[in-house]
């Protein structure tokens, strides 16, 4: 009951900075933490998970990459006997890698805007394969492992 007393008692300086302090440490912790991680993502050249959304179904459907800066999808399309990989960005790409198995890294093709790419793999893409991607972008480069299931 003495620390009640004694804060009525107080002047009204020290009432506010009671009152005040809590709330300013909150804050500062909370706008500490988003200007760091707006510092985290200014920086040029890091390499950047992206998240595979749940749900991946790569051979009978759409994959769906995120990260806070980009979205990526990603699909495989049979066309006359042969098996195409897309992948279409939310942003523009200075290039895009994609490796199949233990094959080593091919090169995709932009198709027109540098948002849409695709690739002919050289062997077919069948279920168990890991598909690996490396994508760079303007300021950061991202990279993903994506199993391929039905």
């Amino acid at each position: 009951m003495g620390i009640v007393k004694r804060f009525y008692q107080s002047n009204r300086h020290m009432k506010l900075a009671i009152i005040l302090a809590p709330l300013l440490a909150i804050g500062g912790y909370i706008l500490a933490g988003i200007y760091l991680d707006d510092k985290m993502d200014a920086q040029q050249g890091t390499d950047k998970p992206l998240a595979l959304q749940p749900g991946c179904q790569l051979l009978t459907g759409v994959c769906e990459l995120l990260h806070r800066e980009i979205a990526v999808n990603i699909a495989i399309e049979e066309k006359d006997g042969r098996q195409l990989f897309y992948l279409s960005a939310s942003t523009p790409l200075r290039g895009v890698l994609a490796a199949f198995g233990d094959s080593p890294p091919l090169a995709m093709l932009s198709r027109g805007d540098a948002k849409k790419w695709v690739l002919e793999p050289q062997h077919p893409i069948v279920t168990g394969t890991q598909v690996k991607l490396a994508i760079s972008g303007d300021k950061n480069r991202y990279f993903a492992e994506i199993p391929v299931t039905d």
